[in-house]
């Protein structure tokens, strides 16, 4: 179904990582439309979260207490959510003439939202 959620699951891959399984359910709205290159905009967003995720994790940023199976699990959930609400944003604006261009000019704003509301003052 459109707009229905989706499932994260993140198992243990080698014995570096031998966490627990982790499941996350993005419940964020999509757009209506699928349009060819969303995914190229989910990948891109995994791999800049998880990038960012790995300068924090590392000396002086982290506290040392980081579980790599539920650091992947948050970073593909939260590039899930940019994602989605971006095409729902998109879709609102430009209905079913809606394109991946038109996902990626509402990324920034999408992360300035969901950044700011995480921040205290």
């Amino acid at each position: 179904q459109k707009g229905h959620n989706d499932t994260i699951r993140v198992h243990p891959m080698n014995s570096e990582n031998r966490g627990e399984k982790v499941e996350m359910i993005c419940e964020e709205l999509g757009g209506l439309k699928r349009s060819g290159g969303i995914g190229d905009i989910l990948a891109g967003s995994v791999g800049a979260l998880l990038a960012w995720n790995k300068i924090l994790s590392t000396k002086p940023y982290s506290s040392g207490n980081s579980d790599t199976n539920m650091d992947l699990a948050l970073s593909c959930w939260i590039a899930c959510s940019f994602t989605k609400r971006a095409t729902y944003k998109a879709f609102e604006k430009r209905k079913r003439s809606m394109t991946a261009p038109d996902i990626l000019e509402e990324i920034g704003a999408v992360v300035d939202e969901v950044a700011s509301s995480t921040i205290q003052s």
